[in-house]
């Protein structure tokens, strides 16, 4: 094996995880549920062992590249982008968008308000937004309806989704699913499936209009309705303004800040003036998808792949341990401003109503990666993951000094973006996990732990540390930098 090869396997395998960990990252292999609350959510579980095996199915494909020396980056990303653009990621999205909806507008009591800001919360309105389609979903007694029909049946209540159904597959063999993830869009290709993506989300307009693209929604009721259950004579109010606080749209404080920490510029992404135009909810989810594999591919095909992941590391690092991050994140959020008679009539008050970006932080922190928190708390979080032990304990990485093994330059929006000496940094992290700290710690959670063998895997690294150190940067240095 020469290491070009190997140096592309490496490339590869972070390049796919950043591709698959940006766009699907709520997915995680080996857990078919995930939860998570806050201030207007109590509990939603989510059922995704679908897309967790088509996921599967995608890591062998990928498996199958790499032994059969057909492995090159482009190939791989096309396998990936051929994961991502299906309708098992649609189906993702769905279930976690649709349940949380509902339970959201439930706990704010705001039900019968939500249509006029065109949130359709139930399976019904829903499908009443869908229109005529060819859609189809598996109901309750395994044999496969119209999507309408199923949305029909559930009713305002999604766990009817969740249901576990056996059904007959076209080969006459059996197989399990949810009704989640039995749904057929016809995703096929990139194309389709942002087309399906705007079908989908039909009911989920408003959130994306007021949380990511800062407009403006007014609830306009009918007084006598609100007061009196009485709709026959229609005297209208504008009850309340939804809006979004932020000083400016949640797409330029989140998104642009994370593309352009991924390593995008100005111009190769929408700019905040054209995606807060857009009125296709097909183009708001290319504009937040498409940058992703964008800086993918700037990465994977650059002339410096290396140095271009060490930039990632250090950027992304930095976000993390300054906030910045999670703060961008949080500026997806919904306020409202109630005329003064609703509000007295009502018993609503001023200000936020959801946070939708602490919603997606509460959430990936429920499988274990936990953003709100430094740099370190997040590493240690990771190491608790794969090792599933809740006092697992990295020593504290110097993120200041990893920060200095790199260059930085203003960007025309502001945003500070570190270019890193790929060398510098890749010396560093060695440093960071041969120290004796942290392979004690590591060790400690292995079946090695409190053995005489892992007592002398700790001594020998004491030992010979600088030997140690040296042979990893001697062969890192020759597979990723000659």
């Amino acid at each position: 094996m020469n290491k070009i090869f190997l140096r592309n396997i490496i490339i590869t395998v972070v390049v796919v995880a950043l591709a698959i960990g940006g766009v699907v990252g709520m997915v995680r292999k080996g857990d078919s549920e995930a939860s998570w609350s806050n201030k207007s959510v109590v509990s939603l579980q989510v059922n995704m062992g679908g897309a967790v095996s088509e996921l599967g199915d995608t890591a062998s494909d990928l498996v199958g590249d790499i032994t059969g020396g057909g492995l090159s980056v482009e190939s791989v990303l096309g396998t990936v982008k051929g994961f991502v653009y299906s309708d098992a990621i649609v189906n993702v999205i769905m279930s976690l968008a649709y349940p949380l909806l509902k339970e959201v507008l439930t706990d704010l009591n705001m039900l019968e308000f939500a249509h006029t800001i065109d949130l359709y919360y139930s399976g019904p309105s829903l499908a009443e937004q869908l229109g005529e389609n060819s859609y189809t979903c598996i109901d309750k007694d395994g044999t496969r309806k119209s999507l309408n029909e199923v949305l029909n049946s559930v009713g305002d209540d999604w766990t009817y989704m969740d249901t576990e159904v056996t059904y007959t597959k076209e080969d006459g063999s059996t197989a399990s699913t949810s009704l989640w993830n039995s749904i057929e869009w016809g995703v096929t290709d990139e194309e389709s499936f942002f087309r399906i993506m705007g079908e989908m989300s039909k009911g989920l307009r408003g959130v994306l209009e007021v949380c990511i693209q800062g407009k403006t929604r007014v609830v306009n009721v009918n007084v006598l309705e609100v007061l009196l259950d009485f709709d026959a004579i229609p005297i209208r109010m504008d009850a309340a303004d939804i809006f979004n606080e932020s000083e400016k749209p949640g797409y330029e404080l989140c998104l642009v800040s994370l593309f352009n920490m991924l390593g995008l510029k100005e111009g190769e992404y929408p700019s905040v003036e054209e995606y807060c135009a857009y009125t296709e909810i097909s183009d708001m989810w290319k504009g937040i998808l498409q940058p992703v594999f964008a800086a993918v591919d700037k990465i994977a095909t650059s002339d410096d792949p290396v140095g271009g992941l060490m930039s990632l590391l250090v950027n992304f690092a930095n976000a993390v341990d300054s906030g910045m991050l999670v703060d961008g994140m949080r500026t997806l959020r919904m306020d409202a401003k109630f005329n003064p008679l609703a509000a007295l009539v009502m018993g609503f008050e001023d200000g936020l109503l959801f946070n939708l970006g602490q919603s997606l932080v509460e959430m990936i922190g429920s499988i274990g990666i936990q953003l709100d928190g430094d740099f370190n708390t997040l590493l240690d979080s990771l190491l608790r993951m794969i090792v599933k032990a809740e006092d697992a304990d990295l020593p504290n990485m110097d993120v200041a000094a990893l920060t200095a093994c790199a260059t930085s330059e203003t960007l025309s929006n502001g945003y500070v973006y570190y270019v890193a000496d790929a060398q510098k940094v890749m010396d560093f992290m060695i440093e960071y996990v041969v120290q004796e700290a942290t392979v004690e710690s590591v060790l400690k959670h292995t079946p090695l732990a409190g053995t005489a063998t892992a007592s002398e895997i700790v001594n020998g690294v004491s030992a010979s540390k600088d030997g140690v150190v040296q042979i990893l940067k001697t062969l890192f240095g020759a597979i990723l930098f000659e």
